[in-house]
């Protein structure tokens, strides 16, 4: 007798995505959709995006830290991160019929027309809407594949929560402007955003990239 139970397991939004809420996951969506006006220009009239809360900044400030108080920063910061990064996609997930928890590219178009791109009028645009498709799929191979050559073509819970800290990292340099590494502080910058959406809108790879290659590698554990 044939048992229609046995065979490949499926994932459902349920289960991938179980930590999630998804009011918070479309306050992200407004919040960072509110933040330009078109691809690297801000909104002027848009605020910062606080990915941590103020209790996790005062203890970065402080001086002298333990080892116990650097590993509670790093392991909150992960924290705070992947529940963000899981409600963000859990709306997305639920606004295009998605019951996975994991975007192909027809559900993650689909989103971006209407919500990073809905405002520009782009389905009366013929002309437009070709060169904004072809800056989506830009976009989400970059993100499922968290800046790498090579990957899947779906993005899940691990490639958006890269992409949020990635988001979230600044460029450190010395007085001399030379580049010493990557930092967090917790807030994402309208000007910050424009830049980095630009950069993942962009063909080649570039520094969001690196940022994507990183941030998966930290909240992977793989460094």
């Amino acid at each position: 007798m044939q048992n229609f139970g046995q065979g490949p397991q499926r994932t459902s939004i349920l289960q991938e995505l179980s930590d999630a809420n998804a009011e918070m996951g479309e306050a992200v969506a407004l919040i960072l959709n509110d933040m330009v006006v078109q691809s690297g220009i801000t909104n002027p009239d848009s605020e910062p995006f606080e990915v941590v809360p103020e209790s996790w900044r005062k203890l970065a400030a402080k001086q002298n830290k333990t080892p116990e108080e650097i590993k509670e920063l790093g392991e909150t910061y992960k924290e705070e991160v992947c529940f963000l990064a899981q409600s963000y996609l859990l709306f997305m997930a639920k606004e295009t019929r998605n019951l996975t928890g994991k975007l192909d590219y027809a559900q993650y178009e689909a989103y971006m027309l209407k919500y990073r791109f809905g405002h520009y009028d782009v389905m009366n645009k013929p002309e437009y809407l070709k060169v904004v498709k072809a800056q989506i799929r830009n976009a989400f191979n970059k993100l499922a594949k968290h800046g790498e050559a090579t990957g899947d073509d779906l993005i899940d819970k691990n490639d958006m929560a890269a992409y949020i800290y990635a988001m979230s990292t600044k460029a450190r340099r010395s007085a001399n402007g030379n580049f010493e590494g990557f930092d967090v502080d917790g807030i994402i910058t309208p000007e910050e955003y424009a830049l980095a959406d630009n950069q993942l809108l962009a063909p080649e790879d570039n520094l969001f990239s690196v940022k994507l290659r990183i941030a998966y590698k930290i909240l992977n554990n793989l460094l």
